[in-house]
């Protein structure tokens, strides 16, 4: 049996094929996990490995289901709660209002329609998402998910014994579990990424760690930095240690906007890099690809609906911003698996949208098993996993490559 630091890629919905790949990983091979760094659907899976889940209950989580008897996770879009008057008031929206002058109206009655419009858009179903898209950055409120992951975070173990995790804070959790986990995010105010876990963000609480980190930007409503949660701490290359940054008020949303798959800084040797996201304690490396140019064995074949989500991401303005992101985040990230290919697993997620929380259980177990079939084959590849030779572990050429390119991402 041996320990691995394991990558996860985000990639929303589609990260349901991590549970098929670690099914195999750990119940089949026995082997367990050193440090674990997770971005977006990847951070939410670091959060159940570090909370102590296994993949029986991984699975059993994947299979809830809602009052309505829907799958639990159709309800991760939520409806935007209600914007308060002050809110209404402070919106832009509502000052885009007041620059439009309307002829042949008194200004007092103008000021009163302008009340009203604004009222109604942040009041009305059919609207709140509008409200909620200019206003906070994201369509959909991710209240129903910080529920979600509150309860499997307070979830008893299966002999019984309590979790009781749901309302520590990273280095609590820390301390209580002893796993090192960073979640990847991108502060849009600093236009730096965050790096979150008990060292660099001590005092944010371990759910808005990952709500975060899986706010895909237009999609969720972005995350306001609370002042209650401390300082974000960064390496001061001049002191030598970390250094307080006060970011309270800054916009953080989806680690992905900056790098969706950051292996580079486990597979690096650098004290800035060990400062941030923990020294290497284990010799052994694996990032788990979502790759959606690998078709799913099996894929049942999905009805087409139009939902919310499905009708603004078809606006040209969306697509051109996502089509930007991805560009811009696969430029850096691609480089990164290619030269370090031996050290990751590609699952297969072809056919499957990033919002596709509503999966039927037969699309649902496709997937699963696709990921299940992706890590046997890898697995079949690596005979000895303490071995350097085996690919996992971290050679001297691959820790060269991997210090420039994690100093290069420690300053995104």
């Amino acid at each position: 049996m041996s320990k691995i630091d394991l990558v996860f890629e985000g990639g929303g919905a589609k990260g349901m094929v991590f549970t098929g790949a670690l099914e195999v990983l750990f119940k089949q091979t026995r082997h367990t996990f050193g440090r674990l760094l997770g971005t977006s659907a990847g951070a939410i899976t670091a959060v159940t490995l570090a909370a102590g889940y296994t993949p029986d209950e991984m699975l059993a989580a994947l299979q809830e289901r809602g009052p309505d008897n829907k799958p639990v996770f159709a309800g991760f879009m939520g409806m935007p709660a209600r914007f308060s008057e002050e809110a209404v008031q402070d919106s832009a929206i509502r000052k885009l209002l007041a620059t439009l002058n309307l002829p042949m109206v008194p200004d007092f009655a103008e000021k009163r329609l302008d009340d009203w419009i604004a009222d109604q858009l942040a009041e009305r179903n059919t609207s709140r998402h509008l409200f909620s898209f200019v206003e906070r950055g994201g369509w959909f409120s991710a209240d129903p998910f910080l529920t979600w992951l509150e309860a499997r975070l307070d979830q008893p173990r299966p002999d019984g014994t309590p979790r009781n995790y749901s309302k520590l804070t990273l280095e609590q959790f820390f301390e209580a579990t002893k796993v090192e986990m960073t979640l990847v995010a991108a502060d849009t105010t600093w236009a730096r990424m965050l790096l979150l876990n008990h060292r660099t963000a001590p005092g944010v609480p371990v759910v808005w760690a990952a709500r975060m980190s899986m706010s895909v930007p237009l999609l969720w409503q972005e995350v306001v930095w609370q002042e209650e949660w401390g300082p974000y701490l960064t390496w001061d290359e001049t002191a030598g240690q970390l250094a307080p940054n006060n970011i309270a008020g800054h916009a953080v949303v989806d680690g992905g906007l900056l790098s969706n798959f950051p292996i580079v800084l486990f597979l690096a040797d650098r004290p800035d890099v060990d400062a941030v996201v923990g020294p290497a304690k284990v010799k052994n490396v694996l990032g788990l690809l979502i790759d959606e140019s690998i078709p799913v064995p099996n894929r049942p074949v999905r009805s087409q609906t139009a939902g919310a989500f499905s009708v603004i991401s078809g606006l040209n303005t969306v697509q051109r911003l996502h089509q930007l992101v991805n560009t811009a985040t696969a430029a850096h990230d691609n480089v990164a698996i290619a030269a370090f290919r031996s050290h990751v697993v590609r699952l297969p997620a072809g056919g499957y949208g990033t919002t596709q929380f509503d999966m039927t259980d037969a699309e649902r177990e496709a997937l699963v098993e696709a990921g299940r079939e992706a890590m046997r084959s890898y697995l079949r590849t690596q005979a000895v996993l303490e071995s350097v030779s085996s690919g996992l572990a971290v050679g001297g050429t691959e820790k060269m490559l991997a210090n420039q390119a994690a100093g290069s991402l420690l300053q995104r």
